[in-house]
């Protein structure tokens, strides 16, 4: 293939990224005088993880009442929010970072409305001391901020494919992009970055995410020099639907079970959580719910299909039938994604749904402080895929606040930096470098294809890196990766038509995925314990004493670097000594 650069933009600040957090860092870069450029892998608010959000965004109880008029609690406070989100992400989270997110989230949610925003709802979910949750559809959130961005005159790149970031040791130089639509390759020269392209839940077989979430971002930052952290807990999302088909992902079991009393059930007819968390029960948390559903599949208690079983048979029939009048938003009237549950089921509440839990968000990722720096100057970050806000887990309806606390930040202090620093030109040399990723895929190859390999990343994470971990089955996926690894280079693509080449992506995708499936690998196998969104069958407790860390990852030239970060405290008192899974708090110690 004869590739080589056919145009270059030049900006201050290029977004990586143009939804709920993209765009919230494009608008803020722009309000501070910044001449930006935001792009995104597919269509802006049409596609991205915001999208996915069925939807509630969080701010404390006290604040939800006194701004928007609902009936929150004046007992609440961001303080009392922020020691929710550390207890419920088990300890892990970066307090300094937390108390930022809950101080600055009613002013975010606030401006939201200012621009147009209708909240739809009031909520308490699972985990939340107070009701926090303010319902807005995902899409809505998108629409919204989109619109603000065609406003505000901000240059949006869609079907453009970021393919690796530009640097030296001054810091970012740029990147280098694929148009999809016409298959040519961008020279994009900025003075800041902010990298906002979300998790890799793509990366496992089961998801709710949309198909482009497959860690570009984590990978791209990580061989740019900056850290990843607390990798090793990817959230997963309990009750997703397993059947039918046509719905197999989508949310709306879990969504139910947060506004009314379900029942989950092994096969037997069990109500397992009784097991695990006896005075929540299915209200538990999200991590401790999937892990109990994962354990029960595990041990061959699971459903037809492979799942649990999610049951309202225990409700009156015409309770049922009245919630559809109350449920906050786009759940009104049982609906789902787009979909109207009524034509898959004969009648809702009279047989149980098939559901399991699925990879849903991202909890760890990029390593950034309060300024959202990643230690590579110049190159910012925030929303899903960085570190540090949510520990271990996430609490329900902090994703969308995330959003808007961290893109706005991103957007502020990558527009400042960029103000003093010269538009510098990449080296040659580093450009034909990336340009040589898309020559390596070729139509003639002995090894796999791009398809090929695309599965077998997920049959690794899905056998050997789901929730459920042990030693054995990491080091087989270490060795798995590594074999895989070799096959990289080899993979080879049926299509060369630059056009809208499909192919190309997945084997640019899988480059980015395997790094993420790595860096989720080498953590787990070192934290010998069981924690938030990890449980290693292998080393059931929760080690307090020994593993009250973060874990923070480098990688140079293909060396992996792993080293522990202590916790710091402003909140809550860290914990001591060895307690049973799933118990954070002192009075569920034992």
């Amino acid at each position: 293939m004869n590739l080589h650069i056919e145009e270059e933009l030049c900006c201050d600040v290029l977004v990586i990224g143009t939804e709920g957090t993209g765009a919230r860092a494009a608008l803020e870069a722009a309000e501070h005088g910044a001449d930006v450029l935001a792009v995104t892998k597919g269509f802006m608010a049409r596609s991205g993880a915001t999208l996915t959000a069925d939807g509630e965004i969080d701010v404390d109880s006290r604040s939800a009442r006194n701004l928007f008029g609902v009936d929150g609690s004046p007992d609440d406070s961001p303080e009392q929010f922020a020691r929710d989100m550390i207890l419920e992400g088990d300890y892990l989270g970066d307090q300094r970072l937390v108390a930022i997110h809950t101080e600055e989230a009613p002013a975010r949610v606030k401006e939201l409305v200012d621009w147009g925003a209708q909240l739809e709802g009031f909520i308490q979910a699972p985990g939340h001391t107070y009701p926090r949750g303010l319902w807005i559809p995902g899409l809505k959130l998108a629409r919204l901020l989109a619109r603000r961005m065609v406003k505000r005159g901000i240059s949006i790149l869609e079907n453009t494919m970021v393919l690796e970031l530009l640097h030296d040791d001054d810091g970012v130089l740029g990147a280098v992009a694929l148009h999809l639509p016409t298959g040519r390759l961008l020279l994009l020269r900025s003075r800041a970055i902010v990298m906002a392209t979300g998790g890799a839940m793509r990366v496992f077989p089961l998801t709710t995410a949309p198909e482009e979430l497959t860690g570009d971002g984590m990978a791209m930052a990580l061989r740019c020099g900056a850290a990843l952290q607390d990798m090793e807990f990817p959230m997963f999302l309990p009750y997703c639907f397993l059947t039918p088909p046509s719905l197999r992902g989508v949310i709306f079991p879990y969504d139910v079970s947060t506004l009314m009393e379900v029942h989950a059930l092994n096969r037997n007819g069990e109500r397992y959580m009784a097991r695990w968390d006896p005075e929540r029960m299915e209200r538990t948390t999200r991590d401790i719910n999937s892990v109990a559903a994962a354990m029960e599949i595990r041990a061959g208690r699971c459903s037809k299909a492979g799942g649990t079983y999610l049951s309202f048979k225990h409700l009156p029939r015409n309770l049922v039938d009245f919630s559809a009048e109350w449920f906050p938003g786009n759940l009104r009237n049982w609906r789902a994604s787009g979909f109207n549950l009524r034509n898959f089921f004969l009648y809702i509440g009279e047989e149980a749904w098939e559901v399991a839990p699925a990879s849903h968000f991202w909890n760890g990722g990029i390593r950034i402080d309060e300024h959202c720096a990643t230690g590579v100057p110049g190159l910012f970050a925030a929303g899903e895929g960085t570190a540090g806000i949510h520990g271990a887990n996430r609490l329900a309806g902090n994703a969308l606040t995330m959003t808007q606390v961290w893109g706005k930040r991103a957007g502020l202090f990558a527009s400042r930096f960029a103000k003093n620093k010269k538009l510098r030109k990449p080296p040659n040399v580093e450009v034909e470098h990336v340009v040589q990723t898309i020559a390596r895929l070729k139509t003639e190859s002995s090894g796999p294809t791009v398809i090929e390999v695309r599965r077998e990343i997920r049959r690794i994470a899905g056998d050997l890196v789901g929730i459920i971990r042990e030693e054995k089955k990491l080091q087989q996926a270490l060795k798995a990766i590594a074999d895989l690894r070799r096959d990289l280079a080899r993979q080879h693509v049926v299509n060369q038509d630059p056009r809208f080449n499909r192919e190309w992506v997945e084997g640019l995708q899988n480059e980015n995925s395997l790094d993420v499936l790595e860096a989720i690998v080498r953590p787990s196998i070192a934290r010998q314990e069981s924690r938030g969104a990890m449980y290693r069958v292998d080393y059931p407790a929760t080690d307090d004493d020994r593993w009250l860390c973060n874990l923070i990852l480098r990688r140079k030239d293909d060396q992996w670097e792993m080293q522990e970060a202590p916790v710091n405290s402003i909140y809550l008192s860290l914990p001591t000594g060895t307690r049973r899974y799933g118990r954070k708090g002192e009075s569920n110690r034992g």
